[in-house]
């Protein structure tokens, strides 16, 4: 995975996602924090109706549009590039292991 320059890079076992650097206990606790509240609202959202790909979508469009504010759009279209590269490398792994998968059952 490419990371934006002058980045380092902490990883979040659970999901995976790669965040910047000098990850305290302090942020990492607010952002578990948040993560739950967000589930928490999505949920209630979803139960009342709005559909699953709005209410997501809305999330990371608020999410992004504090990132540009506090980042500018060049740093966050770079992070946004690292983070589609990562998917993609991901997405590519899970392919190659359900080909093994196969082959190997078919022997």
């Amino acid at each position: 995975m490419t990371v934006p320059q002058g980045e380092g890079a902490d990883r979040d076992n659970r999901c995976g996602i790669l965040y910047g650097p000098g990850m305290s206990n302090e942020t990492t606790e607010i952002r578990d924090q948040l993560s739950d509240q967000w589930q928490k609202v999505a949920i209630d959202l979803i139960r009342k109706g709005l559909p699953a790909e709005t209410v997501f979508e809305t999330l990371l469009t608020v999410g992004l549009a504090g990132q540009v504010e506090l980042h500018g759009k060049h740093f966050m279209a770079g992070k946004l590039v690292a983070i589609a590269e990562q998917l993609s490398e991901q997405v590519r792994r899970e392919k190659e292991a359900l080909q093994e998968a196969s082959t190997a059952t078919k022997n």
